[in-house]
Order: C-alpha cells, then sequence, then structure tokens
C-alpha cells in the first residue's frame, strides 16, 4: 500500500513541491494554505500511492477552478470566497483531514497484520492480528466517501451560487433564502453535487481500471481487489451524496449564523465587511469547517458501509 523508498520520496516532494508553488501564484492558496496541502499531499502519496494522492488532486483542482468561476459575480451577491478564492491552512486541513486520517489508519492496520491476501483480507500467517475485511478496500472507500461528499458540498455551493432563481431551505422547501444562505438548495447546486460525486468516483474507477494491465503491462492501484471500478463511482456517488446532504441540514439547523450590521447580510462568519457579525441563531462553535468536518466523516461512513454491504453480497 506504500512506498516508502528514497526515489519515491523525492519524486513526491518535488512534484507536491511544483504544484504548492503554481496554486500559491494561481492564488488559489494562502502561504498557509500551500504548507498545508504540501503536508496533506505528502502524507498520502508515501502512505498509498501516487493514483490515491491524483485523486485528491483531482477534488482540489476541480473545487479550485469552480471556486474562481464567475468569482466577480460571486463577489457581488456577497458569497464569493475572501482572498479572492484562495483557501488558507484551515479550509485545506478542514477538507484534508479525514482523506489523510484514513490512509494513516489503513496504513498502520495493513502494516500490523502483515500485509493483505489475494482476497484483500489482513495475512493471517505473518501479522500481529486477523482483520476480517479488505482493510485497503474500506480505507479506500472511506477515502472515496470523504473526498467526494468535499467535492460535492464545494461544488455544489459555487455552482448553486449561479442558481436564476433564490435558493430554497432544505429544511422549509417552501421558503426561499438569498444566495449563499447556508442550508440554501438549488436545482444547479443538486447537479453539482452530483458532478462533484461522480468526478471522484469516475477518476478512481480510471485508474483502478484493469485495462492498464494490457496497456503497461501491470495495474495502477494493485492494492485494491475486490472492489470493481464501477463499485467505486456507486460508493463516491451515494456517500458524496449523503455527506452532501448532511452538510446542509447542519448548515440550515445547527451551524452558527451571524448577520452583518454593514450590509444586513446573514453570513457563517463571525465578522463581515471589516466589522463584528450580530449573531443569530446555532451553535456559535460549531462553524463551517466543523460542518464540512462531520458531513465528511458520514460520507465516508456511508461509503464503508456501502461497500461492505455490496461485498456481503457478491456484488462488490
Amino acid at each position: 500500500m506504500a512506498s516508502l523508498d528514497l526515489l519515491n520520496i523525492a519524486i513526491a516532494i518535488l512534484f507536491l513541491g511544483l504544484i504548492a508553488i503554481l496554486a500559491y501564484k494561481k492564488r488559489i492558496v494562502t502561504k498557509s494554505g500551500l504548507i498545508a496541502a504540501f503536508v496533506v499531499g505528502l502524507i498520502v502519496w508515501l502512505l498509498t500511492s501516487w493514483a490515491w494522492f491524483f485523486i485528491m488532486l483531482s477534488f482540489f483542482l476541480i473545487t479550485a477552478l469552480f471556486t474562481h468561476f464567475k468569482y466577480q459575480k460571486k463577489r457581488s451577491l456577497g458569497a464569493a470566497q475572501d482572498k479572492s478564492g484562495a483557501r488558507a491552512w484551515s479550509n485545506v486541513v478542514a477538507n484534508g483531514i479525514l482523506p489523510t486520517s484514513f490512509v494513516t489508519f489503513g496504513f498502520i492496520l495493513v502494516l500490523l497484520g502483515g500485509g493483505q491476501d489475494a482476497f484483500g483480507r489482513t495475512d493471517v500467517g505473518i501479522g500481529l492480528y486477523f482483520i476480517p475485511f479488505p482493510v485497503v478496500a474500506v480505507t479506500f472507500s472511506a477515502f472515496l466517501g470523504a473526498l467526494a461528499t468535499h467535492t460535492a458540498d464545494t461544488l455544489a455551493t459555487e455552482i448553486g451560487l449561479l442558481n436564476p432563481s433564490p435558493p430554497r431551505l432544505i429544511t422549509k422547501p417552501w421558503k426561499s433564502v438569498p444566495a449563499g444562505t447556508s442550508g440554501g438548495v438549488s436545482v444547479m447546486g443538486l447537479l453539482a453535487t452530483l458532478l462533484g460525486c461522480l468526478i471522484i468516483g469516475l477518476t478512481a474507477a480510471v485508474l483502478a481500471a484493469p485495462f492498464w494491465v494490457s496497456i503497461f503491462g501491470f495495474a495502477i492501484m494493485p492494492e485494491i481487489v475486490n472492489f470493481a471500478p464501477v463499485t467505486m463511482v456507486l460508493v463516491a456517488l451515494v456517500g458524496g451524496f449523503v455527506g452532501c446532504t448532511i452538510d446542509s441540514l447542519f448548515g440550515a439547523s445547527i451551524q452558527g449564523m451571524w448577520q452583518c450590521k454593514v450590509c444586513d447580510k446573514h453570513t457563517e462568519k463571525k465578522a463581515h465587511c471589516g466589522e463584528a457579525a450580530q449573531y443569530l441563531r446555532g451553535n456559535r462553535f460549531f462553524d463551517n469547517n466543523m460542518v464540512n468536518l462531520i458531513s465528511g466523516l458520514l460520507g465516508a461512513l456511508v461509503a464503508i458501509l456501502l461497500y461492505l454491504s455490496l461485498l456481503s453480497i457478491g456484488l462488490a
């Protein structure tokens, strides 16, 4: 599952360094976001492979693209990302801590278990104990579920802002709310949610597809067994959609909301237009990053349960 030889480490550092510098120059990340993204990417690459990192990179690139898409129009609505859309360390960590934690935990389990057998289970003969499920495949399911949730959520927000009609509050669909309101949903936002999930699922499916063997003579992701590419798409789609929906439900209920004293806009930020905002509702400490973290965790859990359910009936 991991390759910690010096050549792989050197390639990872060079490639990640180049990506991080380009992202900073294009104002995709701030300086703190650059460092955080480098660390997160390096951990994922070294504890798994470049292919797992590439799936995470697809999330990073596609969300950056749509964050900057029609940025000025979003800014006129008062709903654009701060700092011209550049992501700071807090946002990078909120979206990257779950995938990174999952691959780290999976790496430790495989290491302690002595590797995996032909069915993806940890080796019963060498390891310290037997884990009766395919550790790498379950780790990959959680990885896909979390990334699909974060991708779907970001695209739903950034594309949903451009919906021609005001969004509806997910807990009160008869009630229209201003664009950018946490918990607001729209047709374009729903389609963007599905698009985000499919991007992650299809990227994984292509990288894990068996046709690479006939082209290159080897598999790109040989560690993934008992996990068909079409199942990867389904796991990402369902896990990401459920996770994103939970994110919206939290945004409409328990997430802290404030009102700007200058422009009267409802916002999830405690400060707006350069001044402290007036508290409205929700939990003061339950901010957007916390919502992202919990919804990503639940999206990953749904992805794991779906994979194991399909595996139990021979459809994985």
